[in-house]
């Protein structure tokens, strides 16, 4: 019994692992992966986007693609090229915040422990640090477009950052990029099929978006946002 017990963290870090492994063979190895291009994803939608059900499936597809550390980057802009802009920013908003934390619950129940018992002291240097930056740490991460989003996902559920913490800064610190991103696909799809200048300024302020994007954590540093020491409590 007693050697069950010192197994079980591994056995659960396992099936973490051979859920992510198996979600990223499915969609290289099989037909199935096809499915997940950009082209894939544009397709489908396209053909399902007079259903009343299409946004929810978008949303649902959105999640799950998420959860299991699949690209969603991709979805983001097939969001903004079916819906448009106001309706694929809320999809995408949505879909990403729900599948964002399902990543983190997944590795919070599954995979904490055992990178825990394999880590042992390194890792309470690590929670000490995530608890106290706490929410503006990743606030901060999450601001910035060079940070794996599906990284910081699975990365902050093996840590001690709080569940509320986590929410909180997810879903505020993924909207710019979110809006961004899908104003970028919306605007592209007008520019190739208008040729007209409202077309051409929407992808050149798309354009600068991005520019100020890349420029907002360089502005919260200057403007002295910095992380604040937190409770050490887990959740």
């Amino acid at each position: 019994m007693a050697d069950v017990e010192r197994q079980h963290p591994f056995l659960k870090l396992a099936l973490l692992i051979g859920i992510l492994v198996g979600a990223a063979l499915v969609v290289r190895a099989t037909p199935l992966g096809e499915a997940f291009t950009r082209e894939g994803v544009i397709d489908a939608l396209q053909t399902v986007r007079s259903s009343m059900w299409a946004p929810a499936i978008f949303v649902l597809l959105y999640a799950a693609a998420t959860a299991v550390a699949l690209p969603g980057s991709l979805l983001t802009i097939a969001g903004g090229a079916v819906f448009g802009f106001w309706l694929g920013a809320v999809l995408n908003t949505v879909g990403a915040n729900i599948g964002a934390n399902a990543a983190f619950g997944l590795a919070r129940s599954l995979g904490r422990d055992g990178i825990q018992r394999i880590v042992g002291a390194r890792l309470q240097g690590l929670d000490k640090a995530t608890v106290q930056h706490g929410f503006m740490g990743l606030l901060v991460l999450r601001l910035i477009p060079l940070v794996p989003f599906n990284a910081l996902n699975f990365g902050s559920g093996l840590t001690a950052l709080r569940w509320r913490h986590y929410a909180l800064a997810t879903v505020i610190g993924i909207l710019p990029g979110t809006l961004v991103y899908t104003f970028f696909a919306d605007a592209l799809v007008q520019g190739s099929t208008s040729a007209n200048a409202e077309a051409r300024t929407r992808l050149w302020v798309a354009g600068a978006l991005f520019l100020a994007l890349a420029l907002i954590p360089v502005v919260a540093r200057r403007l002295g946002f910095k992380p604040k020491t937190q409770s050490t409590e887990v959740s």
